[in-house]
């Protein structure tokens, strides 16, 4: 008597759907099977929870936990609905509102031209580990292009969730929208207010100017050594030819602050802002302190122009369209820094690392050191 082998058992799911089926003999008879139990054209996939396609009854095990994904999934078009699993919290929405904003993650992850290869979660939900709270606001802004936030959502959260997915036009609203709702606006300080608090703070005291505004103050030729402006406002704030040794700008607005011939060997400058700055001159390379961090700093369209820079760390940081020329980056770290359009005509870059970094339309004629002195790959 010649026994046959046990039929194996999976389940099946389908967006909310899920099925314990029987596994024929046949790939055709299972696809035929599929077809019937979900009403779908014979069009899709079978992939395992690990995302790997299965093409045979022969792979194929008992007890397998298998779903559908369309083969044709990531050929969105207009009217598409999308489910996506936010953080835990099911959410559906249409390619057309993902894909409004191009320059943003969400339309990059969710464009015909992507290559992002998406997760899912067992329903066929697309997976973005984010929270839920903030996020969907981002959602409500690109269906009805404007940004409104209920009373027990904190708009930093969802400045936050903005700038992680590329958001500028939205960053730049919810920006406003918290100035506006502050209670009491105080108004930027001045030269005057910042020589009161030098005069009146001890030598061997560090002093603070955390978190305030100089808006368009000018200090410039002022003595600022170690004071810390670490997340204060400086936008358009006049600092040339200060002494801003050992200076703390952590996380500060610099926007357009001009700082053309200042000292700032050992400044911090972490996650600063520093687009469209002055930074013409500058000298920031000391031996005896540690080397200045310019780390993740935003820097577009900043102009270093004959700064010595040596030794500078500037990883991650983002220069689109910087003026670099005749600046001194020995044995500066620009790992993965974005150097888009930057020009670098006549710059000095021996041991400069700029492995990772994008260096895409960079000018580098005339630089003082072969490019294979310098660390690009």
């Amino acid at each position: 008597m010649i026994l046959s082998a046990p039929r194996k058992r999976v389940s099946v799911s389908w967006k909310t759907e899920t099925h314990l089926l029987l596994v024929p003999d046949t790939w055709e008879k299972f696809t035929d099977l599929i077809t019937s139990k979900f009403a779908v054209q014979q069009d899709f996939q079978l992939v395992t929870k690990n995302g790997a396609v299965v093409s045979s009854v022969d792979l194929t095990r008992d007890g397998d936990e298998l779903r559908l994904k369309s083969s044709t999934a990531e050929s969105f078009h207009d009217n598409s609905w999308i489910t996506l699993n936010v953080g835990g919290h099911i959410v559906q929405t249409t390619w057309h509102t993902l894909t409004k904003e191009k320059d943003t993650m969400l339309a990059r992850m969710f464009d015909n031209e992507s290559n992002w290869k998406n997760r899912t979660d067992g329903n066929g939900a697309y997976l973005i580990d984010r929270s839920p709270k903030h996020f969907l606001p981002l959602l409500d802004y690109l269906r009805n292009g404007e940004i409104v936030l209920d009373k027990d959502i904190n708009p930093r959260g969802v400045l936050l969730e903005a700038k992680f997915f590329g958001f500028t036009e939205l960053t730049t609203k919810i920006e406003e929208l918290m100035l506006t709702s502050e209670k009491k606006v105080l108004e930027p300080l001045t030269r005057d207010d910042v020589i009161r608090a030098i005069i009146t703070t001890p030598s061997n005291y560090i002093l603070r100017f955390r978190g305030l505004d100089f808006t368009g103050a000018d200090l410039s030729n002022m003595d600022l050594r170690h004071v810390n402006f670490s997340h204060s406002k400086l936008v358009g704030t006049n600092l040339t030819k200060s002494d801003l040794y050992g200076a703390n700008f952590d996380k500060a607005d610099m926007r357009s602050a001009n700082l053309d011939e200042a000292y700032t060997a050992g400044v911090s400058m972490e996650g600063t802002l520093l687009d469209s700055a002055s930074m013409v001159r500058c000298n920031f390379e000391d031996a005896k302190l540690k080397p200045t961090s310019l780390l993740g700093a935003q820097m577009k369209g900043v102009n270093l122009e004959n700064s010595n820079l040596a030794g500078v760390n500037m990883r991650v940081a983002n220069l689109r369209g910087s003026s670099l020329k005749n600046s001194s980056l020995k044995g500066a770290c620009l790992a993965g820094a974005d150097l888009e359009g930057c020009d670098l005509n006549g710059a000095e870059l021996y041991n400069t690392n700029l492995r990772g970094a994008n260096l895409t339309n960079v000018n580098f004629e005339d630089i003082t050191t072969a490019l294979h002195m310098t660390h690009v790959t």
